[in-house]
């Protein structure tokens, strides 16, 4: 039969049938250039284009059965769907045209044979004519590398890029130091300056975009996964969108030309204010295979199943869970039923976790067995560390959450999706395809696998909404605050009016507060007022607060803001004072945890009181809580001053919990990879030190001399490998 009747023969199940008999190719199969003919087919008929790109990256997996001649064929094919990268081990042995092809997508600047495939020179072209380009693409796609020759070309001397994650920082500055040291001056953080004799690309949050004053003269920037420009993607009450839309405004009316990429997004509306050119792409450079279940939520049956699959699946896999609570149950099935044996090469990071944080702390169990847990937790350095693991092969699982999903880039050959929801919400076809994308990886796997235990999500558009474009009667008034005049409609002019209306709290303080609804505020307000004389001998403190004054400050928390305390066990005022000062007076992670563990009810395991309690300091000590007790402080400023009475300020404070209580530069290690643990201990050798910069300084010229340091063989390396990557 020849390749066009094969083809023809199969006109519904042409695709089907050519990825089945790839499948089972062997190089004894005599049918191979019949195949190869029936790729070649569907690559030039183009229709849909997909199937025949994810048939030539199938037939690479089989690279090595086919004979020189059909590889050659393979080669023209790979230049035919644009996927440049693969050809490069193969130079010496194409066509002339195609490498000439090939030479056209070399990328300049960034490193030795780096090249673009078409999807990315057709960005980098756009970009480089000064167009703003907003595209959705596949997560395998290789988005940043464009980033990265953007900024080899020199073309801008100050770059900002707007990540989601602390995570994806950590990620994003690695692959930057490595490609562009002694050019470019990454900053992370408010301490960090810009140096003018070097590229700066500023590599931040959207929080902290907007707490920069030296962005004015920007002019590129990028946001990516900008789909969170959306108030829908965001489960805390749209404040994080809000933000990432007002760090968007704050830099593109200044006429900045921007990048905003992210997945599988069909629309975005609300930049009518902007030209852009909008490229929904459906190129991947990896295939997937999804495995599909449909197991229930409830019994044992995902449990088996899991259980089924490690004990067959032999490549790095990530497995999928909706939260941190699920996360610890799974890495307690692979502990308890999992069959794993000790690691040897995990055991000094096991040990150091047992004797740092908590021997029960599952995540030393499971680090010991070779498997990784990633959610928001674990602190960020043991995150880091986890990932290193894993992308060199030492471990083949890291049990992980939507953390580490968003963007942190693997080498997984395989997902294990063990939920099909986002904390307890069902999520969506988006967020199925943005974790199935994370399976595969260009030129080391071909074909990534996605095993989805429950039903999978029906398909649906996604559509991104940009908020400040599409102003109504519903936009937060969080997003209102922060904007000009000249950029609100009529409808949200009148709204701010009548906010600004209320004589207890000034403008200036709901713009600074402007993440707690204003009723809120008010409250907190009138309830100052009702309790004087009270509240100003509680509320007027300057520097630490007493143990009255907190335990006051904590009760205006748990009484008029809204954080659910209740999920970590508190329930009051004091339950709340007595937490901060636990870890202000101990400083010490063992006896705190442990404390959880004596206080935990019997349904609770060690571990998960410990989770409970880790989570407790990330998310409420060291983030929410120090912005609430600003507001607090901005409001009491404002009554009390109405009333000539001096206020209090709690700034110092505020930084002191934000930070744990340690050195604020200290603390910023831990987002280097260094934990505070072991920052502490050599202290006395890198501080003082006047900003970020000055103690990385001090760090690097300390590696010569990590070998006789007061700390663990462990902690040497730990630090060597952090200093290196500085």
């Amino acid at each position: 039969m020849s390749s066009t009747l094969f083809a023809r023969s199969l006109p519904n199940m042409r695709y089907e049938a050519i990825k089945k008999r790839l499948e089972k190719l062997s190089i004894q199969d005599s049918s191979k250039i019949e195949i190869l003919q029936a790729i070649s087919n569907s690559v030039n008929l183009g229709d849909p284009e997909w199937e025949g790109r994810d048939l030539v990256i199938r037939a690479l997996d089989k690279f090595k059965v086919f004979d020189s001649a059909e590889q050659s064929l393979i080669l023209s094919m790979v230049r035919s769907v644009g996927l440049f990268p693969y050809v490069s081990p193969f130079l010496d042995e194409i066509s002339p045209s195609d490498r000439l092809a090939y030479e056209l997508h070399r990328v300049e600047g960034v490193e030795p044979g780096m090249v673009f495939h078409r999807l990315q020179a057709h960005v980098f072209s756009l970009l480089m004519q000064g167009r703003n380009v907003v595209l959705s693409a596949s997560t395998s796609v290789g988005k940043s590398l464009v980033i990265d020759a953007v900024i080899a070309t020199e073309k801008f001397r100050k770059i900002v890029v707007i990540v989601p994650t602390i995570a994806l920082i950590d990620e994003t500055r690695r692959r930057l130091v490595k490609r562009f040291k002694g050019r470019c001056n990454v900053i992370t953080h408010p301490t960090q300056e810009a140096d003018e004799e070097l590229i700066n690309v500023y590599l931040l949050t959207q929080e902290r975009v907007l707490q920069r004053d030296d962005l004015d003269d920007v002019k590129f920037f990028v946001v990516d996964e900008f789909y969170k420009l959306d108030l829908s993607s965001d489960s805390e009450e749209g404040s994080r969108a809000i933000d990432l839309s007002l760090a968007f405004h704050k830099l593109a009316k200044r006429g900045a030309q921007f990048y905003l990429l992210g997945p599988h997004i069909q629309n975005i509306q609300g930049l009518a204010a902007y030209e852009y050119n909008f490229i929904p792409s459906s190129i991947s450079t990896v295939a997937v295979d999804v495995h599909h279940f449909n197991l229930p939520t409830k019994g044992n049956h995902r449990k088996e199943k899991l259980l089924e699959l490690c004990g067959q699946i032999t490549t790095p896999t990530l497995i999928y869970c909706q939260s941190p609570a699920s996360a610890n149950r799974i890495a307690q099935i692979l502990i308890d039923e999992g069959k794993l044996t000790k690691q040897a090469d995990t055991q000094d990071v096991a040990d150091w976790i047992a004797k740092n944080y908590h021997p029960e702390w599952n995540v030393a169990k499971a680090i010991s067995l070779g498997v990784g847990i990633h959610h928001g937790g674990v602190p960020r350095a043991l995150q880091q560390y986890f990932v290193k693991l894993f992308n060199e092969g030492v471990i083949k699982y890291i049990i992980c959450t939507s953390t580490m999903i968003e963007g942190v880039n693997t080498s997984a050959e395989n997902v294990i999706i063990y939920d099909r929801r986002v904390s307890n919400s069902p999520f969506d076809f988006f967020t199925f395809k943005n974790i199935s994308g994370r399976a595969g990886r260009m030129n080391r796997y071909f074909i990534g696998k996605v095993f989805m235990l429950e039903e999978p999500p029906k398909e649906k558009d996604l559509n991104v909404e940009y908020p400040i474009g599409l102003q109504d009667v519903d936009s937060p008034m969080g997003l209102l605050l922060k904007l000009e005049p000249e950029y609100l409609t009529d409808i949200s002019r009148e709204r701010l009016e009548r906010a600004y209306a209320t004589p207890l709290i000034s403008t200036a303080t709901l713009i600074e507060n402007r993440h707690i609804p204003i009723d809120r505020q008010l409250e907190i307000a009138q309830t100052i007022i009702r309790d004087l004389p009270l509240s100003r001998q509680l509320l007027t403190w300057k520097g630490n607060p007493d143990q009255s004054q907190l335990e006051y400050i904590c009760r205006l928390v748990c009484d008029h803001l809204e954080i659910k305390l209740a999920d970590y066990g508190i329930h009051s005022g004091p339950q709340l004072a007595w937490n901060i000062n636990a870890i202000r007076a101990q400083k010490d992670f063992p006896a705190y945890l442990q404390d959880a563990i004596n206080d935990r009810n019997s349904k609770t395991t060690p571990s998960e009181a410990i989770g409970t309690r880790l989570k407790f300091i990330r998310n409420v000590l060291c983030y929410r809580l120090p912005r609430d007790f600003m507001a607090i402080s901005k409001i009491q400023t404002d009554v009390f001053t109405q009333r000539n009475i001096e206020p209090g300020d709690f700034s110092f404070f505020s930084e002191q919990l934000e930070n744990l209580f340690h050195d604020p530069l200290l603390t910023a290690l831990d987002e280097y990879g260094i934990p505070t643990q072991i920052s502490t201990k050599i202290k006395g050798t890198i501080l003082p030190s006047e900003n970020l910069n000055d103690m990385l300084n001090k760090l690097r010229a300390l590696t010569p001399k990590i070998g006789v340091m007061r700390i663990t063989e462990f902690e040497q390396s730990i630090m060597r490998w952090a200093i290196a990557e500085m």
